[in-house]
C-alpha cells in the first residue's frame, strides 16, 4: 500500500511514478501500471484544481483488484452523476475515463472516492 498528500501537478506526477515502481514491484503487466497511472491522474487532478486543496492518494494491490483512494478536504470534485458525461463532453472526462477503466467500479464515501481496477496481468 502507497499513501501519500500532493498539493500540485508536478509533485503528483513525481509521486504517481513511484507508484508506478510499486506496482511493477508487485509484479503487474504495464497495461495494469498505464491504467492504474490513469486513474490516479484523473482522480489527483480533479481533487487539486476543483477543491483547490490537498489531495490524499492511497493505493494498492488487493487481491485481483488495484485499489485507489483519493481524498480531498471537500467532495466538490468527485460529484459521481448517474449519467456521466461522453468522451467528446466538454466536462468531465476524466470521471468518464475513470469510470470505463474500472468497469463502473467506483463509489464516494465522504470526502474520499475509491475506484477498483481488475488485474489483467500476473502477480508475483
Amino acid at each position: 500500500m502507497m499513501t501519500f498528500d500532493v498539493d500540485n501537478l508536478t509533485d503528483m506526477s513525481d509521486r504517481l511514478h513511484q507508484f508506478e515502481e510499486y506496482l511493477r514491484g508487485c509484479g503487474l503487466t504495464e497495461d495494469d501500471v498505464f491504467f492504474s497511472r490513469l486513474v490516479g491522474c484523473e482522480l489527483l487532478t480533479n481533487a487539486i484544481r476543483h477543491c483547490g486543496s490537498t489531495a490524499r492518494f492511497c493505493g494498492g494491490v488487493d487481491g485481483s483488484d488495484i485499489v485507489i483512494s483519493v481524498s480531498s478536504e471537500g467532495a466538490k470534485a468527485f460529484c459521481i452523476r448517474r449519467n456521466l458525461p461522453d468522451i467528446l463532453a466538454e466536462n468531465g472526462r476524466g470521471l468518464y475515463i475513470v469510470n470505463v477503466v474500472c468497469d463502473g467500479n467506483i463509489s464516494l464515501d465522504g470526502d474520499a472516492i475509491t475506484a477498483k481496477i481488475k488485474i489483467n496481468g500476473t502477480i508475483i
